[in-house]
């Protein structure tokens, strides 16, 4: 099989091998060829679930971690919650060609009720009387939350992240369950809606995914109380699932080995401990999103890469490895609503192209083998040198 490209699209997918003589151009110098015979070609992964400056402004976080997310195979991202000084200037610079980097769909800032997920204030006094630089958007009643969807919007938010839920990693006191009222998460959805934006609802709690399904999100994140009752409400309306598999690894990795970069608190561990104890068995959700033909996504979150979370899918979820790789490519897509650009290898779609030296369909761990990837016709992974067009990120250390 050939891929022929031109620019940033697949022009033709033909049969057999294609040489430079055959491809039209003005000289066949012109044609550069890349071989990649023995090795699984498929399109770029999509990370449905990643935070790539968050909850800090360091720009230059941002540049090494798109970097790593494009040679990881990721070449569309979704960020579920990044500073909006820093995340929408970096997808832009990604569009204009100034950075290579995996295509960005950005949420800004997400939603957070006061003292909830993503409420880094920690009640401290200076934070009320000085806006801090922190990446929340925090909002209480109706109106507030109305406002916060239309600013994030405003600033440039491909689709609203709101934590429909508390969280492990933060050190508040809300717990698992549900974080906003039902009008207050409504009218986040409504607002996004209207406004052409899709909604996607950290929940980890049951009662917090069914507000959310109630409320008209679009996808759920991590679930990791998901039962038969809320999964067959997900099934009814149609609501995509990313479990985040790998972001546990990550969690309990933080806290076996604590950095200054992940601070795990007393209180931090306590929760984790708790969720994991409390939660239904990883399998048992998957198999319950599986009965139940729920389009499943594949999200790293903090601390992975899009090949960890496959391969988490398949080993802890149970997922079939077609199955695991068609979560981070059409399902990524038709939740991103780009499955006409991105998600499959076809003509007139994006030259998204990544290939492996071995073959994850018998082997998920081959993921981890990744020999190419070409992100809208740029490459920037090679099999031949391990490197490919210079770019900011490549410059940082690994």
């Amino acid at each position: 099989m050939s891929i022929l490209v031109k620019d940033d699209t697949i022009t033709a997918i033909r049969d057999g091998y294609v040489g430079a003589e055959a491809i039209p151009a003005p000289k066949p110098e012109h044609v550069k060829m890349v071989e990649l015979q023995n090795q699984f070609v498929m399109a770029g992964m999509v990370d449905a679930h990643t935070h790539i400056v968050f909850p800090n402004l360091d720009v230059a976080i941002g540049l090494f971690n798109v970097g790593l997310m494009l040679r990881g195979g990721a070449t569309t991202v979704r960020d579920a919650g990044s500073s909006p000084e820093a995340i929408f200037p970096l997808r832009d610079a990604i569009v204009e060609g100034s950075i290579l980097g995996p295509r960005i769909m950005a949420s800004g800032s997400p939603l957070s009720i006061t003292g909830g997920h993503a409420d880094f204030r920690n009640g401290k006094l200076q934070d009320e009387l000085s806006p801090p630089a922190y990446s929340s958007a925090v909002c209480d009643v109706v109106n507030e939350c109305e406002k916060a969807t239309r600013k994030q919007i405003q600033f440039g938010a491909d689709q609203v992240k709101v934590m429909a839920s508390g969280g492990v990693s933060d050190d508040s006191d809300t717990g698992l369950g549900p974080a906003f009222s039902e009008a207050e998460l409504k009218a986040i959805v409504v607002t996004a809606h209207r406004m052409h934006r899709t909604v996607m609802a950290h929940a980890l709690s049951a009662e917090s995914i069914e507000a959310a399904v109630d409320a008209g999100v679009d996808s759920v994140e991590h679930g990791d109380f998901l039962n038969e009752e809320v999964a067959r409400l997900m099934a009814q309306h149609h609501v995509f699932f990313d479990p985040t598999l790998y972001s546990l690894v990550a969690l309990q990795n933080a806290i076996d080995h604590p950095t200054p970069s992940i601070p795990m608190t007393e209180k931090n561990i306590r929760k984790f401990r708790t969720m994991m104890a409390t939660a239904p068995r990883i399998a048992e959700r998957m198999a319950l999103a599986k009965r139940f033909g729920l389009a499943i996504l594949a999200g790293s979150d903090n601390g992975g890469i899009i090949t960890d979370e496959v391969v988490a899918l398949v080993e802890q979820g149970h997922l079939s490895p077609r199955e695991a790789l068609v979560a981070s490519t059409v399902n990524g897509a038709d939740a991103l609503h780009l499955s006409g650009q991105i998600g499959t290898l076809a003509p007139g779609k994006s030259a998204d192209v990544i290939a492996f030296d071995g073959n994850p369909l018998t082997n998920i761990e081959d993921c981890h083998k990744l020999h190419f990837v070409m992100a809208r016709g740029h490459v920037a992974v090679s099999p031949d040198t391990g490197e490919g067009d210079p770019t900011p990120a490549s410059t940082l250390p690994k």
